[in-house]
């Protein structure tokens, strides 16, 4: 399965996002990229940290959303509803691909659908962040096993 994971920037979420499923699921591709993207921005060194705490390595470069990554991904995973509408209005040609990634871990508790984004904030909000993302990863590392 191809898992791609669109943030806004993609230098903190959509890369976090990536490097803990990366880790946790060798049986699934994931990628990232951003809905406003500069091309090959690093991470950002919140992330890189908050990624180190939890023993993952988080060298990244961004990328821009393509209709080619989109292509390649069976699966489009959003940080929030915004990037989602995002997408569909750019792309409406693959939006049966298109989740949130609370959305699609089926969380009717969540009180959003959305992953705040910690850009600009300290590291304690990137492992905030990470913590969140890592509670649904764990999720789709759920579906996708079975």
């Amino acid at each position: 399965m191809n898992i791609l994971f669109v943030c806004t920037g993609n230098t903190c979420r959509s890369p976090m996002a990536e490097a803990i499923l990366r880790d946790k699921a060798s049986h699934v591709n994931v990628k990232s990229a951003g809905v406003f993207a500069s091309e090959n921005s690093p991470a950002s060194p919140q992330a890189v940290i908050a990624m180190e705490s939890r023993g993952i390595e988080l060298d990244h470069n961004s990328q821009m959303i393509t209709e080619p990554l989109l292509e390649w991904a069976d699966l489009v995973l959003t940080m929030t509803e915004n990037h989602k509408q995002t997408l569909i209005s750019y792309f409406p040609q693959l939006s049966d691909k298109y989740f949130t990634l609370i959305e699609y871990t089926n969380t009717k508790s969540a009180k959003s659908k959305d992953i705040a984004d910690p850009f600009g904030g300290n590291v304690g909000l990137y492992e905030e962040t990470a913590k969140q993302l890592e509670k649904y990863i764990d999720k789709i590392i759920q579906k996708t096993e079975k």
